[in-house]
């Protein structure tokens, strides 16, 4: 499932294709991209961005396509024109080739600022050259006492990029149980949550495929009932949080 590290990768393999050139050609289903096709095509790509789950394509225009891939999006470059089609939700194609987004449910287009604006309420992007730490204490310091630390770390409007993969090796690498509430998190462990997902991420934003382990596996993300790579212990899994997700965890790893 595409989390930060997802969307980094995506972002680094389409800057050669799109960044500095002219967008010769657009297609695509999400109806912003039919509405602004006019104003897309012509347009040279300024820069492309990330913040969290989040992906920006600027326009010197002005505008910028916001995309949100979700849990079945993906992004695909190709040497060669891309075609249309019904999961094909953007398509641009340029001078070197084509970035095409699939099964997104959110394209967007807007003036840079607007889109801006709407990502203000997104905490901190973990993946950021300068993690805003201060940002991040003070927000993590309000969060809801009653709420489980498994909800703490996928709220975005706390620290952005991490999903229920990250989540759930973070936890385990950390030692805490996914269903303690966050009066039981100390300001020292809410900042160890934040440094391991990071560090988690930034490793695996440099490479495909995903591994927290030092031989290229997971801990425990899809392992229920299946021994511990540590102890042995069978790993659990249950539906935890506000909306629940399916979470993995082992109870003597993380008592």
């Amino acid at each position: 499932m595409p989390e930060g590290d997802s969307y980094t990768l995506a972002a680094a393999r389409i800057r050669p294709v799109l960044v500095g050139r002219t967008v010769t050609s657009v297609t695509g289903a999400a109806p912003d991209v039919r509405r602004h096709s006019g104003s897309i095509e012509g347009a040279e790509v300024t820069e492309v961005r990330t913040l969290g789950k989040h992906l920006m394509i600027d326009l010197a225009n002005g505008l910028t396509i916001h995309i949100h891939l979700g849990m079945p999006g993906r992004v695909v470059v190709r040497r060669l024109p891309a075609g249309d089609g019904p999961a094909v939700r953007l398509a641009l194609n340029t001078d070197a080739g084509s970035a095409s987004v699939l099964a997104a449910p959110t394209v967007e287009v807007d003036r840079r600022k607007v889109v801006d604006h709407e990502l203000r309420r997104v905490g901190p992007d973990l993946l950021a050259d300068d993690f805003d730490w201060h940002r991040f204490r003070h927000l993590a310091a309000i969060y809801p006492a009653g709420r489980t630390v498994s909800d703490f770390l996928l709220d975005q409007r706390v620290m952005a990029g991490i999903g229920n993969v990250y989540k759930c090796e973070t936890l385990f690498l950390e030692g805490i149980e996914p269903r303690r509430s966050m009066d039981q998190i100390n300001p020292a462990q809410r900042d160890g949550l934040a440094e391991r997902a990071r560090r988690l991420m930034l490793a695996n934003a440099q490479r495909p495929g995903r591994a927290t382990t030092g031989d290229g596996r997971l801990w425990v993300y899809e392992r229920a009932g299946r021994p511990c790579r540590r102890c042995r212990t069978e790993i659990m899994a249950a539906w935890i949080g506000e909306p629940a997700r399916i979470t993995y965890w082992c109870p003597i790893c993380q008592p």
